[in-house]
């Protein structure tokens, strides 16, 4: 038997449709319901338009709403070269997951603003040289600048470590490094230059850190941080001082003492990224 309806002979009525039939619309509606949920939102097409912000670049996307996070950092590896694995999407200052959540799961709306963090395998590479460097006779980002005294026996430095750790101080953890959770926002307790007591403060979606003490906020923008060193109190290195260089050319410093020497590490890769410690 055949799908086609045949013709009728001359003279004879036209075939009916059998009372068992369904009628158009129920079998419309049957057929309907069959399909699942997803390929409908597919079809339809919806999309969410949101901004993606990389070092100092802004870009405007526009993905399928029920796309995946992971389908995201996909399309952005061909773009960048950065490879998802190495991404991290950022909203709200919360790090987007990429197991199978969809950008709808994820709370993107329309005019999302999400940060990217990554690097690509070239500036990984050009980071993996600094080893090479230091042997050579170059120092890295851990070392001390060379100096005929000891830097924290330098009156500036010595004064204010001679204050201790203010109140309010996260407890410090000496010899180990422990990554700096992404719920971390701010880091307390901390003394700087002037030995005034001051809160450190991650922004992520202004990619800035505030400094800010009683009577003042410093915002440094993440881009204008060019290194950051890190030597343990001696006699306390359970913290470190920590000194921010900004500017190409290395000739500002900003100054902390008492950051949780466990966290250093955490915070050049959230500030620098990956590569600063390779």
């Amino acid at each position: 038997m055949t799908d086609e309806v045949a013709a009728a002979p001359s003279g004879e009525p036209a075939p009916t449709v059998p009372p068992s039939a369904e009628p158009a619309g129920e079998a419309q509606a049957s057929a309907s319901t069959s399909t699942d949920a997803p390929e409908v939102a597919a079809a339809t097409g919806e999309q969410v338009a949101f901004k993606i912000t990389y070092g100092k670049a802004t870009s405007d996307v526009k993905r399928p709403f029920d796309s995946t996070v992971g389908d995201l950092k996909s399309k952005i590896e061909e773009q960048l070269g950065i490879p998802s694995k190495l991404q991290k999407l950022m909203s709200k200052g919360v790090a987007l997951k990429d197991d199978g959540c969809t950008l709808r799961q994820a709370g993107i709306k329309e005019g999302a603003k999400l940060l990217l963090i990554g690097s690509a395998p070239a500036a990984v590479d050009a980071a993996k040289a600094a080893p090479a460097a230091a042997a050579a006779g170059g120092t890295g980002d851990w070392d001390a600048p060379k100096s005929e005294e000891p830097l924290q026996k330098q009156a500036q430095h010595a004064k204010v470590i001679a204050k201790g750790p203010p109140d309010g101080a996260l407890p410090g953890i000496a010899g180990r490094q422990v990554p700096l959770d992404d719920k971390v926002l701010s880091i307390p307790g901390l003394l700087n230059s002037q030995g005034s007591k001051v809160r450190l403060t991650f922004k992520e979606e202004l990619q800035q850190i505030w400094l800010g003490s009683d009577t003042s906020t410093q915002k440094v923008p993440y881009g204008s941080i060019t290194k950051i060193e890190s030597w343990p109190i001696e006699g306390n290195e359970a913290y470190s001082m920590l000194a921010l260089t900004l500017g190409v050319g290395g000739t500002s410093r900003y100054w902390l003492y008492f950051f949780p020497s466990q966290y250093v590490a955490g915070l050049k890769i959230r500030i620098l990224g990956v590569q600063s410690l390779i």
